[in-house]
């Protein structure tokens, strides 16, 4: 008799499994393709479909379908295994300890309050506002079972107590985000009376949710998302990818929105290759599975200037990595949701007339600006050449320098010279796809925030004793930036001002020059002197700092956990588990 593995490569062709995420061509009996684990020009990563094994002779990495898989979704063997059997259609005995690891536990885990809020929904009286609410919205029953939407009680503890029913601890529920501890130590369900929105992975697992309030009084956001856990990370996640992906890859391209309503609306309209990045910006992670699928994204945006620029944060790097960005021009103010109850056709009209993104943005830069006045020829060429160097094709960016030439009415010639003193002063050049290995940017980005922080503390250093006192120094990791903080801190405190060359006075020689940098960019940076403005840039930079430093502390606590349960060091488990709720709430808190 076959083990589950042995059946699983006898059913799954390998060529077909990677298929799924990199463009093969044939090469003899064998397919080639650029290896997905490392950068490179010329394809030297081959599948042997009669061995059905996989080789890269440039970074030398290779194996069978599990190896594969373990890489590609950067998994242990259980989750790949998991993954694989539901492709091969291959039935696990899940009671068989090789099959089941905390990851997978915790997948379970939401499988099962996700059948739950389900059940809630479609029968529980209590469940009436949610299900007048989705009949109000226009989502029918047949989204509604297809989506997985649900409805948690206005309980405390309702899904804790019905998890604990089916066998799960108190801290595999807190791990997956479906408990809060409050000051305490006390744990309560994190979504209460919230219509329930099940996120997927790309393969299919239930791995975190979204909840919107049923009564506007409640505490809390309209929406509330789960937590970052081992099995939910939000900057690697697009909502409706799984539902989606085959749509998108057979009529290459993605729609990008932005919430829940939005893709169900869409979906019901027809309009089944649309996925949602749920109010966060487009990241890295998310660029790089949507690649596996389409180089095509096309981003809905309503007609606000200053909402698309915001929005650029994200497109720059789908440039880098190659990506066509378009956009999906939504009038009025409203968005798909809107457009697509009041007229479908028009939303269908909409997307057909998706125009490209750098069109879009000199578009929108030139609305607010007289240029036929030279300080205003002088601000759009400021802002179009920042954006034009961002752009990762040479064709693409010879072509908008020669056509903000052409709408300035000046020679090409100076702004030429303009754009390359922008990427030689750029950190990551504009043709560069940014650098393969998670850790590196995992650094890279915070750097970049802290970066970016002291460059506004810097520029608008008046706001240094309100920014010591939401951001402590011990919640920067990095231990340069932590030095300059803190040095920024007393120097103000001492001095009831800021001024450059004296708080330069305070480092020796060889550290000068990343400072001078800093300021350089201080002086540079175009933030509107607005309070609000100035506030929301702020809080968001604290913010995600904020995130990054818990984030790494619950990663390290849950090592710390798996090592004090295999030891079976009960009061260490208990004590570092109430460290890891009381993080998970500072975290919530966010």
């Amino acid at each position: 008799m076959l083990s589950p593995v042995e059946e699983i490569k006898q059913r799954l062709n390998l060529v077909d499994l990677i298929q799924e995420y990199v463009k093969l061509t044939p090469a003899g009996v064998n397919f080639k393709a650029r290896c997905p684990f490392h950068n490179e020009k010329t394809p030297s990563f081959y599948v042997s479909s009669e061995k059905q094994i996989w080789h890269c002779f440039g970074c030398g990495l290779g194996g069978d379908h599990f190896e594969f898989i373990k890489r590609m979704e950067n998994l242990e063997f259980p989750e790949a295994l998991r993954i694989l059997a539901a492709k091969a259609n291959v039935k696990l005995d899940y009671k068989n300890p090789e099959f089941t690891s905390r990851k997978t536990k915790l997948v379970d885990l939401c499988q099962e309050i996700a059948t739950f809020w389900q059940l809630k929904l479609n029968n529980d009286p209590s469940a009436e506002p949610a299900r007048s609410y989705l009949l109000q919205r226009k989502v029918g029953k047949a989204a509604q079972e297809e989506f997985i939407l649900g409805h948690a009680a206005e309980s405390w503890d309702e899904a804790i107590r019905n998890l604990q029913n089916k066998g799960y601890s108190l801290l595999e529920i807190n791990q997956a985000g479906i408990s809060v501890s409050n000051e305490k130590g006390r744990p309560y369900d994190r979504f209460r009376n919230r219509l329930m929105f099940p996120i997927k992975d790309a393969n299919g697992n239930i791995v975190g949710f979204g909840g919107r309030k049923m009564k506007e009084e409640d505490p809390g956001g309209k929406y509330i998302n789960s937590p970052q856990t081992d099995i939910y990370n939000k900057s690697e996640i697009l909502y409706n990818l799984y539902q989606a992906k085959s749509e998108i890859k057979r009529l290459d391209y993605a729609i990008l929105v932005e919430g829940y309503m939005d893709v169900l609306a869409c979906h019901q309209a027809g309009t089944k290759n649309v996925v949602a990045v749920s109010g966060t910006a487009l990241t890295e992670g998310q660029i790089k599975i949507l690649k596996r699928y389409t180089n095509n994204i096309m981003i809905a945006f309503d007609a606000d200037a200053a909402g698309t620029l915001a929005n650029l944060r994200g497109i720059d790097l789908a440039w880098q990595a190659g990506c066509n960005v378009k956009v999906i021009h939504l009038t009025g103010g409203k968005d798909p949701d809107e457009i697509i109850k009041s007229d479908k056709d028009k939303w269908r009209q909409l997307v057909l007339k998706a125009e490209n993104f750098m069109d879009y943005i000199f578009t929108v830069t030139f609305q607010s600006l007289d240029l036929t006045r030279i300080d205003h020829k002088k601000k759009a060429a400021q802002r179009l050449l920042k954006i034009i160097a961002k752009l990762g094709d040479e064709v693409e960016r010879a072509h908008y320098l020669k056509k903000l030439a052409k709408e300035l009415d000046v020679s090409p010639e100076p702004l030429t010279r303009v754009l390359e003193r922008i990427q030689t002063n750029s950190q990551v050049p504009a043709d560069q796809t940014v650098a393969v290995s998670p850790l590196l940017r995992t650094i890279n980005q915070e750097q970049m925030l802290l970066e970016r922080l002291i460059c506004l503390l810097f520029k608008f250093s008046s706001q240094i004793p309100v920014i010591s006192q939401l951001l402590e120094p011990e919640l920067i990791a990095e231990e340069w930036y932590q030095e300059v903080y803190k040095k920024l801190i007393i120097y103000y405190n001492k001095n009831q001002s800021f001024d450059s060359s004296g708080f330069l006075k305070e480092f020796p020689e060889e550290k000068k020059g990343l400072l001078n940098k800093i300021m350089l960019l201080a002086e540079t940076d175009e933030i509107e002197d607005k309070p609000a403005v100035i506030k929301q840039e702020f809080s968001q930079l604290i913010n995600r700092l904020k995130k990054h430093h818990f984030n790494q502390e619950l990663k390290k606590l849950s090592q710390q956990i798996a090592q004090a349960e295999k030891a079976k060091n009960e009061e260490q488990v208990k004590n570092l588990s109430k460290e890891f709720s009381r993080i998970m709430s500072r975290l919530a808190e966010i």
